[in-house]
């Protein structure tokens, strides 16, 4: 039996065939019963009884055993797909190696195929397959726009120092709805991800973030302002921006809760930063500009469809976006129109001229990277000028003179020895007690 599998290079199974045919062809047992054995009709039992007495053995194995299929990959293009995965794409996953095989070196394979060229080359994938634990998943939402969920992942983006990346994610289709790199996770990350968010897709009805001071008011103490307007809440710049655009904020309890976003990050990062080094990109500002682009080829690998339709607001026409998107701080107009920040003094401008303002009267300052500078006064914004000179005096604290008296001289009645009721000498005991004995001088009818 061994010489046979050694002759012919048969499988178990095609063993077990022979085997079965053998004791067919010597009466050992019925065709119903080697059918039933093999798991084969008796019609394709007798076939197999017949080949092994007219052919032999060899009538077991298939005619294509020994040939190469026609749509076999030639040796050449597997050497080459193990070249780039060595040298060129070292760093990149077994998937995202195929992806960039078809888009840079137009070489196009399925993804099992380059699994096993790869494989068979001793290769094996970076990335760590972990062990699927079972837990419940939240259900999608429904229908895009309903949840955005708003994160940043610190991260060697580039290679280097971490940098943080700021991202939004839908909820219900899985798509980037915007990205921006900032060497920390700051206010101004979020802000320009809600901007690509707008302009791309629209206003979403709420976002999903965790508890970040950024998105929420630790202390939840009201300003005097807030509590004349009836507020209720504490806000943050970010809250009340998304409060503007009327976007509701849920706070999510764990980094599990909003998974979604999380997976995201573990996605591009063994991703994109590959993308960053192919790309020749070593610095912030190439990627970002990189990421506009990146965002629809990542969206059209990885996005699912939505159940329903999609609940995204257009942003109004007359609404600029970039008063909305900055921080508001409130200060008193002083009677020239101008206000303090941040050590300096500020002047409302208006046409080139100085506004016409009430003095004492409340200003909210907008300040981001795209304006700069404003002032809103009375529903209206303003452009502002630094005031270089003038209104010093001002801005410093009034310290009031201490008053320096000169020293008495010996000659001054004070040092005369003088009594304090009548300032006479204390040595003039006659002329004291004659006056207190006196009632002339106590008679107050005497005019």
């Amino acid at each position: 039996m061994n010489t046979r599998e050694e002759l012919y290079h048969m499988t178990k199974r095609e063993m077990a065939k022979l085997k079965i045919a053998e004791r067919l062809t010597a009466g050992e047992m019925t065709v119903r019963g080697a059918a039933e054995i093999l798991g084969l009709s008796t019609r394709q039992t007798l076939r197999i009884k017949k080949g092994v007495r007219i052919y032999g053995p060899g009538a077991l194995i298939h005619g294509n055993r020994t040939r190469k299929p026609v749509n076999a990959v030639e040796d050449k293009i597997k050497d080459l797909v193990v070249e780039l995965k060595r040298e060129k794409y070292a760093g990149t996953n077994f998937s995202h190696f195929r992806e960039l095989l078809e888009e840079r070196e137009d070489i196009d394979l399925s993804r099992p195929t380059v699994h096993r060229i790869l494989r068979g080359a001793g290769i094996a994938s970076p990335k760590r397959k972990r062990r699927v634990r079972f837990h419940y998943y939240r259900k999608r939402k429904a229908c895009p726009g309903m949840m955005v969920q708003l994160d940043a992942s610190p991260y060697q983006w580039l290679g280097g120092s971490r940098l943080s990346m700021h991202g939004a994610i839908d909820d219900a289709t899985g798509k980037v709805l915007g990205l921006y790199m900032c060497t920390e996770e700051t206010l101004e990350g979020y802000f320009e991800v809600i901007r690509q968010m707008i302009v791309s897709f629209g206003i979403p009805v709420s976002t999903y973030q965790d508890r970040h001071t950024i998105f929420f008011n630790p202390r939840g103490k009201l300003s005097p302002e807030d509590e004349l307007e009836g507020k209720s809440k504490a806000c943050t710049q970010f809250s009340r921006a998304t409060g503007e655009l009327g976007i509701r904020m849920i706070p999510a309890g764990s980094p599990q809760a909003k998974g979604r976003i999380e997976r995201l990050w573990g996605t591009l990062q063994d991703r994109l930063s590959q993308e960053f080094d192919i790309n020749g990109i070593k610095d912030r500002e190439s990627a970002n500009k990189f990421l506009g682009g990146y965002i629809a080829k990542f969206n059209r690998r990885f996005s699912v469809r939505a159940r329903g339709e999609s609940v995204f607001r257009k942003l109004k026409e007359d609404t600029d976006l970039d008063y909305i998107l900055c921080t508001k701080e409130r200060r008193r107009l002083d009677s020239g129109s101008a206000f303090s920040y941040h050590r300096s003094y500020y002047q409302l401008v208006s046409r080139g001229k100085v506004a016409s303002t009430i003095p004492r009267s409340s200003v909210t300052v907008l300040t981001g990277g795209r304006i700069g500078i404003k002032a809103e006064y009375s529903g209206k914004v303003y452009s502002v000028k630094r005031l270089e000179a003038g209104l010093e005096i001002d801005m410093k604290t009034r310290v009031r003179k201490k008053r320096v008296y000169g020293r008495v001289p010996a000659s001054h009645p004070w040092k005369s020895g003088y009594a304090a009721l009548g300032g006479y000498d204390k040595a003039d005991s006659k002329t004291m007690e004659g006056l207190l004995n006196s009632t002339l001088a106590w008679n107050p009818d005497n005019q």
